[in-house]
């Protein structure tokens, strides 16, 4: 039977999607629902709204499966998909809010956190420096920012990213290394070095 045995290349998950076999979306979502969650995370700064954005991308993903064609990396389509779930909230996002505005503790927690982790003085420092990475990236412009939260936060190949976003692959690497420049200045105008934020 074709979902009893896990798949472990996304681009074969795809294909058993695309013939039918539900087992083998269930195994896509385990497999991405936490960098999805994490991406949406950083893209938004709220924790709803970020699980909300993951459940639409999960559906969309499953509504447009015969869309799919292997003809670049799997991580790259899904990550194209989920920039056009974010832009498309952004979008419609009424009213937005300011990812500079301070958060509360409890809002402040990135789902990265484990629940036995760091003891509180150090969670708070790691919420800090989250916080000021925030209010960096809100600082940039949405196309440097998506850019820059696919190369460093979610790893991303330079090819990966121009598939990602529809963009010549110079362009994915010029839009990065300005983003780059950005948070540099940023960091020197308020006496910081980026060691600081490590």
């Amino acid at each position: 039977m074709k979902g009893e045995q896990a798949v472990t290349d996304d681009q074969a998950a795809m294909r058993l999607l695309q013939e039918g076999d539900d087992a083998a979306f269930e195994q896509i979502v385990r497999r991405w629902e936490k960098p999805m969650l994490n991406f949406f995370y950083r893209s938004v700064g709220d924790l709803d709204v970020a699980e909300d954005l993951r459940q639409d991308l999960f559906v969309r993903l499953f509504a447009y499966r015969a869309s799919y064609r292997g003809n670049g990396t799997f991580r790259a389509w899904l990550y194209q998909m989920a920039t056009n779930v974010l832009r498309s909230h952004l979008r419609r996002a009424k009213p937005v809010v300011s990812l500079d505005d301070k958060q509360t503790e409890d809002e402040g927690e990135s789902p990265d956190v484990p629940d036995n982790g760091p003891p509180a003085g150090e969670l708070l420092q790691h919420r800090d420096r989250e916080r000021v990475i925030r209010e960096m990236l809100a600082g940039l412009s949405p196309d440097d920012r998506e850019a820059l939260t696919l190369r460093f936060f979610e790893d991303l190949r330079y090819g990966e990213i121009s598939e990602a976003l529809n963009i010549a692959e110079t362009s994915a690497k010029s839009r990065v290394y300005r983003a780059i420049e950005r948070l540099r200045r940023t960091l020197a105008g308020r006496g910081l070095t980026a060691s600081d934020l490590l």
